[in-house]
């Protein structure tokens, strides 16, 4: 059994992590939880889950007590879908490089970050690992299983596809298409 069970994001609870100093991980109820943003000292968020513009989301206040305080947390919104339709998945699309830049500017200012999609497991986490590569020179396998470690993941083959694509861009030469699709699945099939 598995200590991280899988439900669907409006019935689950809030879920987040630190991956780094700076830088959180979660699903669509923690980015909505005044408390647990509160607790984890976050300061801004990327939304990554596409939720419709029609559907509106309130955030549940913080109960901390701190008197005269009122929290709030900057949100930048990022529709990723019109990246995944089509035949072609790149990382290097302006959502990302939009994605990229706000995670720079808050760790640069020494800000806590929560990047969060719809159940946590999936785009977030892609979001994560391709900053991870591109800003930091880290591998795929290698920024996989830095997130995995602080984090539980369930990256959808679309997202995959993402993340192969920019290791490839990243590493021309260094393995083949097929080498780098196997490995992942193989590191996902055993986290």
């Amino acid at each position: 059994a598995s200590r991280f069970p899988l439900f669907s994001p409006l019935s689950q609870g809030p879920i987040i992590a630190r991956i780094t100093d700076y830088i959180y991980l979660g699903n669509l109820n923690a980015a909505y939880s005044g408390r647990v943003l509160c607790m984890n000292g976050i300061d801004s968020i990327i939304d990554v889950s596409s939720l419709p513009r029609d559907r509106s989301l309130s955030i549940i206040p913080c109960t901390c007590g701190r008197a005269g305080f009122r929290h709030s947390w900057p949100r930048l919104r990022v529709d990723i879908r019109a990246s995944l339709h089509g035949g072609h998945h790149e990382i290097g699309q302006p959502c990302f490089l939009d994605i990229n830049e706000c995670i720079e500017a808050s760790v640069e200012k020494g800000k806590r970050v929560l990047i969060h999609c719809r159940d946590g497991y999936s785009l977030g986490p892609t979001c994560v690992i391709q900053y991870l590569m591109v800003k930091h020179s880290m591998g795929l396998l290698a920024a996989y299983g830095f997130v995995r470690a602080r984090y539980p993941l369930n990256i959808q083959e679309c997202h995959q596809d993402l993340l192969v694509a920019l290791e490839m861009s990243l590493q021309p030469g260094t393995a083949s298409l097929a080498c780098l699709k196997h490995s992942l699945s193989r590191k996902m099939a055993w986290s």
